[in-house]
């Protein structure tokens, strides 16, 4: 495959959003468990932050999103000292486990929701053990056919292909894509109710008028305070933002 790089100008990613049935009540929650802090408040939107990565947009929801697999990450020091205090304060998670050179476990939120922790030994302590959110994954019931147009459209080409166990699958596939922080994997019951993230770009405009000729379903280019953006949708419906920072 030949890899044309720079189709779109993203940067990192922004914000994560999820679905909660009493936003307050989530926030709460994730500041207590995780030394989150509230970044805004903006209608439907309740941001919280770590001090670094993108930040957790709740979004209160009668429609919330079903996954087989954990929807994003968070990074820390030390996940076993954090699966333990977890442990410790009834939050419901998964065995911490080694996995190549990181240890990991999953933990679930007040609605059910599945998110993931994640370490490693190389990472600079901080004073929270919980610093970042980064990363997300996304299952795919037409696997194939869309991993080739995320491929086309990025623009990029995948840096880790393997498999993993699901609820519908011993051996899903599951493949990261070279930088951009983004993993797609087979999943036929995987229902996203809301858009799924939003990420940063250089140019939006330009960002915008590549996708409009690639065929690809957008929404207006408008000015979002001080920035502009607008959202893309792929070719199973689901919708992401970019927006320039």
């Amino acid at each position: 495959m030949t890899v044309q790089h720079n189709r779109l100008n993203i940067t990192a990613l922004d914000c994560v959003y999820l679905p909660v049935t009493d936003a307050r009540r989530s926030a709460e929650w994730f500041m207590k468990h995780f030394g989150m802090t509230e970044e805004e408040r903006d209608g439907e939107h309740l941001r919280l932050r770590l001090s670094g990565g993108a930040s957790l947009a709740l979004i209160e929801s009668v429609n919330r999103n079903t996954y087989e697999s954990l929807p994003v990450h968070i990074k820390c020091n030390d996940a076993r000292r954090a699966h333990g205090e977890l442990v410790k304060q009834a939050v419901q998670c998964t065995e911490a486990v080694d996995w190549h050179h990181y240890v990991d476990f999953n933990f679930r939120d007040p609605d059910g929701n599945p998110i993931g922790v994640i370490s490693d030994p190389a990472w600079a302590p901080h004073p929270n053990n919980y610093f970042q959110l980064d990363g997300i994954f996304l299952g795919s019931a037409r696997f194939a056919s869309t991993l080739e147009w995320y491929l086309d459209v990025l623009g990029t080409d995948i840096e880790y292909d393997f498999t993993v166990a699901t609820s519908s699958s011993p051996e899903a596939r599951m493949c990261y894509f070279r930088g951009v922080t983004f993993t797609l994997f087979e999943s036929p019951g995987v229902a996203v109710a809301h858009k799924f993230c939003d990420y940063r770009t250089l140019d939006a405009a330009a960002d915008h008028a590549f996708l409009l000729e690639k065929g690809v379903r957008v929404t207006p280019l408008l000015s979002i305070g001080t920035r502009r953006g607008f959202s893309f949708f792929d070719p199973e419906g689901r919708e992401f933002g970019l927006v320039e920072g």
